[in-house]
């Protein structure tokens, strides 16, 4: 027999479980991811660029013996002017002078065999084979004089052109070796700039979109000075890989300027390309899908979506962008790699974290 207490259990318990069926579930919600997001504008193109230039010499020559030998003489300082013609260095003649000597007796013995085979040969005594020979002792002696002549030349050095003596690279009384430099001369009747080129401006620009160059030095302070351009070496740097120009100073400067100096050149060019402006985004806000394609994310109401874009080169710390995205929308600008397809996010803006609200 079932007891009353029983009953009532059997009773109460499917009404408490449609009790709790009818309560709804508790679900903990994942929070929106905080990211950075900035509004994409258009720019007019960059037309005004800052370098840092090195001074340099026009030409910058390392002088050298094309003989070798004790040298005697070497009359310079460091930093001394010089006209050419002006004597840099000079050997130890005497042994030259023996050797043009012996040279000039030979050359002498030689003719004068000559002149008798040639009697000889006249008078049918002498054979022609023996002529020959006389008249090749004869060549030769007079090449060997010619020789020792030259040599002579070469042992005194003196200055190609109106320079400035830069360095001494040997002492007095050394023995030297043909071809090792002895000093360095400068011409220093122009002085030039040459500064560094990124590949993406020697691509873009062209001379005639030039308005002006100018360069300053920190030692004279608010004056700056016209450069005019050079040369442009066609063959990038091997550490940098930026390719370099060379713009000339004028000559009326107001101060000792020497090679090795450095200034600060500013060049302002003319790219308003029928007033067409670009678009540029942080370098941080571009992504890469595995083939290597660029994309943004562009933040869309709540979340975010991929969007795929064609760069065209970097410039600083920003890339830009040919085509995906149109001025006033927005992109996210850290973290890209952490998103995906669709994630709900919480938009900050860059500019107003950092305190550039307009």
């Amino acid at each position: 027999m079932t007891s009353p207490r029983t009953t009532l259990i059997s009773l109460l318990a499917p009404l408490a479980l449609l009790a709790a069926c009818s309560q709804p579930v508790e679900t903990e919600e994942t929070p929106a991811r905080r990211v950075l997001v900035q509004t994409v504008e258009t720019t007019s193109p960059q037309s005004r660029f800052e370098f840092v230039g090195r001074v340099e010499a026009r030409i910058s020559v390392d002088i050298a013996f094309q003989v070798g030998g004790q040298l005697a003489e070497l009359p310079l300082a460091e930093g001394q002017q010089i006209a050419a013609g002006d004597l840099i260095a000079q050997l130890d003649l005497e042994d030259f002078r023996r050797a043009e000597r012996e040279a000039r007796v030979q050359l002498q013995q030689a003719r004068t065999d000559f002149e008798r085979q040639q009697t000889l040969h006249e008078r049918g005594i002498a054979s022609q084979a023996a002529l020959d020979s006389a008249q090749t002792q004869f060549d030769l002696r007079s090449v060997a004089l010619e020789t020792a002549s030259r040599n002579l030349e070469y042992a005194t050095l003196t200055a190609p052109f109106d320079g400035l003596v830069s360095r001494r690279l040997v002492d007095a009384f050394t023995v030297v070796s043909p071809g090792q430099p002895v000093a360095r001369i400068q011409d220093v009747s122009e002085l030039r700039l040459n500064i560094p080129v990124s590949e993406d401006m020697v691509a873009t620009l062209n001379a005639d979109d030039v308005i002006s160059v100018r360069a300053a030095f920190p030692f004279l302070p608010d004056q700056t000075f016209p450069l005019e351009f050079r040369e442009m070496v066609a063959e990038p740097d091997n550490a940098s890989q930026t390719y370099h120009a060379i713009l000339a100073l004028p000559a009326n400067l107001p101060a000792n300027i020497l090679p090795g100096m450095t200034a600060t050149v500013w060049a302002e060019f003319d790219r308003d390309n029928g007033g067409e402006a670009e678009i540029l985004v942080p370098i941080r806000a571009i992504g890469y899908a595995p083939d290597g394609s660029p994309f943004v994310w562009v933040f869309a109401e709540d979340h975010v979506e991929r969007r795929a874009v064609e760069t065209n080169g970097v410039h600083g710390d920003s890339v830009t962008i040919l085509a995906g995205l149109s001025e006033g929308e927005q992109i996210v600008t850290a973290g890209v790699n952490a998103l995906v397809e669709g994630m709900t996010v919480r938009p900050i803006d860059e500019q107003a974290r950092f305190g550039r609200t307009q």
